[in-house]
């Protein structure tokens, strides 16, 4: 019953909150399997390869967001990308349990510098998911699970149609960006 709740409708559902990165239906389709995860294979070492390389991936990024946000304040698009990546972190979690693989430890929190201006995080936030975008479309070339699949594909879409734009009107407009608490898409306006 209380998994149903969980991922049913209503404010308080996983799925409610995962909507807005569009992970609702790879959380579901990992929830549903984590139960028979003893039965499932390991993936091979290649695609254990890219699940660490994406998981430090979102370990990176959140600590570079949660950098930002230390040294600039609770500015956009930083603060709501930072929980996107939380999101990620858990979803990649869940898979790394339904496989057994061992979940890596985040090396990168508290470590990561924030550059000296908010235009350059957000031009690094621009070069990030471009590489980001690289690096899911060279695993889609040889993953074969489809649970895996569909998550790197989600993650793809959310960085280039997502972050990618996100960070672009950052470094569009620098002086009317980084209104704590502002209700725009940090346009200014």
């Amino acid at each position: 019953m209380r998994n149903r709740h969980r991922f049913g409708r209503g404010k308080n559902s996983d799925c409610y909150r995962y909507a807005a990165a569009g992970l609702c239906a790879v959380t579901l389709a990992t929830t549903a399997v984590n139960a028979n995860a003893a039965a499932l294979a390991t993936p091979d070492e290649r695609t254990q390869e890219a699940m660490v390389e994406a998981i430090n991936d979102e370990y990176r990024a959140r600590a570079f967001y949660a950098a930002v946000i230390e040294k600039f304040g609770n500015v956009r698009p930083f603060s709501n990308i930072v929980q996107a990546e939380d999101r990620h972190v858990q979803l990649w979690n869940n898979l790394f349990s339904k496989y057994g693989v061992p979940i890596p430890e985040d090396s990168f929190a508290g470590k990561v510098e924030a550059p000296d201006t908010l235009l350059a995080a957000c031009q690094m936030g621009v070069e990030a998911e471009i590489a980001n975008v690289k690096m899911y479309e060279n695993f889609l070339g040889f993953i074969k699970e489809p649970d895996l699949r569909a998550a790197f594909t989600q993650l793809r879409h959310v960085s280039q149609n997502n972050h990618l734009r996100a960070f672009e009107r950052c470094t569009g407009n620098p002086s009317g960006m980084g209104q704590p608490g502002g209700r725009g898409r940090g346009m200014g306006r």
